[in-house]
């Protein structure tokens, strides 16, 4: 019930935390990006006013320049332009050349500032190619009008207008060099001097006529086209650190970008996190009640044993004196495990509060694997098992804690005893040079692999040990006291079958030379002691 009720929480939680984590990326998006585009209207705003300012200087200076020429005409005699031309480069250099036309558009006078050659090239793409572009008769009197176009590959600016002479109509025409008003005119107006804001000018296909390349300057470029004029022509303008700005925007962009998939993994993680410390401690706690649960029942097996036997022997109801002393075996056999469970209990406590005391001394790892043999000689004889002991190497003295360092060799003994499959044991011990490496083998059904990184953990138990008695502390008291004394542990698999499980202790000078006496180490009943 509780594991389906936290599946339905993580079920429902984690979603809803994603969610608003996204959703808040989001609008944190949203915000910045706002806030850059309003900082992108304002200079938007701020360089069209500049930029309207200077599409009204450029207008200006061509239509004074057309009323000026247009001014000099004089209409008693149409025929006549030498005025214009004679004042033209002072009043309206940019007017290439002038035109008179009668009501019917028939040409009553042209004069050109060009050689005769061009002034009758200029004549016959004018009556060919601008003469019927010219919306003369929807031209409201004295109302100034231009045409704009391409003719050949050539730009035309065209001013004209409707007069009225002594009741007669007349078209007055002028032609305005494009080439003059980008190589005079332009520079003048627009400058591009460094500090200032930078203009180009495009044509109708969006080729560049006049200024540098705006490309770099991406969003900050503000354009408009040139309203009664030059309106196939478009006027551009960028702040001088557009590009800096451009390149900042996309570095704030990929910041922005980058702070919030940051955010979000982080919360991400945190969340998995929590999941899996929840459900680390949801097993863990689950393990205690289990490990309780088996203590419980070990204690109990072995005092319900201890007390049938001791009142049947105190009631006398056991007459033969074979059975009297099978029983007062089982009874010494029980008590031994009922303690050995209660020390590692205590042990294993005592370990994870941190509160064990060792007491250092030079000791010989050999000396100390043969003393936790003959502690569990009864044991081995009533399992039936064969205990094979081997040392190799020099003599293995380290520096340690004796009593710690045997209850790991018991544990490890009593592990290949319960999962050994009753077959024979092997102990070793290997003194090398950086250190001393003792190993227990049992000739079982081995640990799975995938069992191995975690039969160390504390109330773990494999599958394969569900029906064997045990609370699960065993290795992992070993594995404690090993690294407490800078060692470490391993668990393989065994040639032939079986596993093996051991530990390794570094070697260490000894601070003070003593004379351990020898214990004894007579090969009692199903024990094998091999030196060498």
């Amino acid at each position: 019930m509780e594991t389906s009720r936290l599946r339905f929480v993580y079920a429902v939680l984690v979603p809803a935390l994603v969610v608003a984590a996204c959703v808040l990326g989001y609008y944190t998006y949203l915000t910045a990006a706002q806030f850059e585009r309003l900082g992108e209207k304002s200079l938007a705003e701020s360089s069209l006013l500049l930029l309207e300012d200077k599409v009204e200087q450029i207008e200006r200076q061509i239509i004074a320049a057309d009323n000026k020429a247009f001014g000099l005409i004089e209409l008693e005699d149409p025929e006549s332009l030498g005025a214009w031309k004679r004042q033209a480069e002072a009043l309206s250099p940019s007017i290439r050349a002038m035109i008179v036309l009668n009501s019917r558009a028939h040409i009553v006078a042209l004069t050109a500032r060009a050689s005769r050659k061009d002034e009758a090239a200029f004549r016959t793409d004018f009556r060919a190619h601008i003469l019927p572009d010219l919306e003369l008769d929807t031209l409201r009197d004295n109302r100034l009008k231009h045409l704009h176009r391409a003719y050949d590959g050539r730009n035309f600016l065209i001013s004209y207008k409707r007069v009225w002479y002594r009741g007669r109509a007349y078209f007055l025409v002028a032609h305005h060099d494009t080439g003059y008003l980008v190589r005079q005119v332009f520079p003048t107006v627009f400058g591009n001097q460094p500090g200032q804001p930078t203009h180009n000018v495009l044509d109708q296909d969006n080729v560049r006529v006049f200024g540098p390349s705006l490309v770099e300057a991406g969003d900050y470029v503000v354009g408009r086209r040139f309203p009664t004029t030059l309106y196939m022509w478009r006027l551009q303008v960028a702040p001088t650190s557009a590009p800096l700005l451009e390149a900042k925007g996309r570095s704030s962009r990929f910041n922005q970008v980058a702070l919030i998939a940051l955010s979000l993994a982080i919360i991400l993680i945190a969340v998995a996190f929590i999941i899996y410390a929840a459900d680390r401690e949801r097993r863990l706690a689950s393990m205690k009640s289990e490990f309780i649960a088996t203590v419980t029942h070990e204690l109990k097996t072995p005092l319900s044993v201890i007390r049938m036997f001791g009142e049947m022997l105190l009631e006398r109801r056991v007459k033969n004196q074979s059975k009297q002393q099978e029983y007062l075996e089982i009874i010494c056999s029980e008590t031994e495990r009922l303690s050995g469970l209660i020390e590692n209990v205590l042990d294993f406590a005592a370990l994870e509060r941190g509160k064990r005391p060792y007491t250092m001394r030079d000791a010989d790892l050999g000396e100390v694997a043969q003393r936790a043999i003959e502690t569990m000689r009864y044991r081995f004889e009533r399992e039936g098992v064969e205990v094979r002991y081997s040392q190799r190497g020099s003599s293995p003295r380290v520096l340690v804690d004796e009593q710690a360092i045997l209850l790991v060799i018991i544990n490890l003994l009593d592990n290949a005893v319960k999962y050994g499959g009753g077959g024979s044991i092997e102990l070793s011990v290997e003194a090398r040079d950086a250190e001393i490496q003792l190993e227990v083998r049992d000739h079982g059904p081995g640990i799975p692999r995938r069992d191995r990184r975690r039969v160390f953990e504390r109330f773990y138990r494999t599958d394969t040990s569900q029906g064997a008695r045990g609370s699960g502390i065993g290795l992992a008291i070993v594995k404690r006291i090993a690294e407490e004394h800078r060692g470490r542990v391993w668990v393989d698999d065994a040639v032939g079958g079986g596993a093996v499980v051991g530990f390794a202790i570094p070697r260490r000078e000894p601070t003070l030379a003593t004379d351990t006496p020898s214990i004894d180490s007579k090969p009692t009943a199903g024990i094998v002691v091999r030196n060498g």
